[in-house]
């Protein structure tokens, strides 16, 4: 029996939680700030990193996949918020093309798209939430 505590509850809601305050902000009610980068590089990225490394360790492949991959998402968008100055954030480097951002979530649609392909043999609700941020990353996008 294995008695390691359940990951996956950390990882939902590090992605959960940081993509309801990410799309607040896409409403307008705020701009991109600290408290957003925050959640997105310590509780959307480096909590749901934690989570894959701990699904891991319990042969769960596909919760590793999805929670280490959404975890480099928050991280890698943190990063390039903080580089391009999108927001309230001075930025180290100007955008060198406006679309970048349109392509950078379409390929992660992509990869949800995948995602979700995989749990069409799973419980419905993990269909429903692959299902639901393929729409979401492709109108992001």
């Amino acid at each position: 029996m294995d008695d390691r505590a359940n990951p996956a509850p950390l990882g939902l809601m590090g992605f959960g939680m940081t993509t309801v305050l990410l799309n607040l902000h896409n409403t307008g009610l705020f701009a991109v700030g600290a408290m957003i980068l925050a959640m997105g590089f310590f509780y959307g990225g480096l909590a749901q990193v934690i989570a894959g490394i701990m699904e891991f360790r319990k042969n769960n492949t596909f919760g590793m996949t999805a929670f280490i991959s959404y975890g480099s998402f928050w991280l890698t968008l943190g990063f390039i918020w903080v580089f391009t100055g999108t927001g309230s954030i001075g930025g180290l480097y100007p955008a060198e093309n406006p679309d970048y951002m349109g392509w950078y979530l379409f390929m992660w649609g992509l990869f949800t798209l995948w995602m979700f392909l995989n749990t069409l043999k799973k419980n419905r609700s993990l269909q429903f939430i692959f299902g639901s941020l393929v729409i979401l990353f492709w109108m992001l996008a």
